[in-house]
């Protein structure tokens, strides 16, 4: 016969609901933000993904595709995708890299320069509202905690089950 053991049994703890918990709640609030800004996107002809890369190309200026791969945190062949449709709206201008002819390096065209500028606006009025809701002197606390989640979910690889 076996002997009980002394661990104390644990419990998983319990999870909030679902409209409590921080992942629920960045999905939220990228669907509302997308809510109240896709009338713009619609009327420059891009959606959310394709208004970040024009913004990331207008702060960085020309840039390989694998470096917007890395700040968009999504798949090569979307951002692949998403910089031939900008090229084809005249927004984007894709070059061949001069040392490695395999890089792509997309540059923003002078319409390309006028849509992220206006798109930057658009991103500095939501900044504008979620400092106005969540404060001033908690809006860096916020910021910075949500830059250590982003950093924590980089390598994040669920277990099965």
């Amino acid at each position: 016969m076996t002997e009980p053991s002394t661990e104390p049994i644990t419990e998983p703890v319990a999870l909030p609901p679902l409209l409590e918990r921080p992942s629920f709640l960045v999905h939220r609030i990228n669907a509302l933000m997308m809510r109240a800004c896709n009338p713009y996107f619609q009327q420059w002809g891009v959606d959310l993904v394709m208004s970040r890369m024009m913004v990331v190309i207008l702060e960085e200026g020309p840039i390989p595709a694998g470096r917007i791969v890395e700040v968009m945190a999504l798949p090569q062949s979307t951002i692949s995708h998403q910089i031939k449709r900008l090229e084809k709206l005249g927004y984007v201008k894709r070059e061949q890299g001069k040392e490695d002819s395999r890089m792509v390096i997309a540059s923003l065209t002078a319409k390309g320069r006028k849509v992220a500028t206006k798109a930057n606006h658009l991103s500095r009025q939501v900044r504008d509202r979620l400092m106005e809701a969540i404060g001033e002197d908690d809006y860096d606390t916020v910021r910075l905690a949500l830059m250590r989640a982003d950093d924590a979910l980089r390598s994040f690889q669920p277990s099965s089950g």
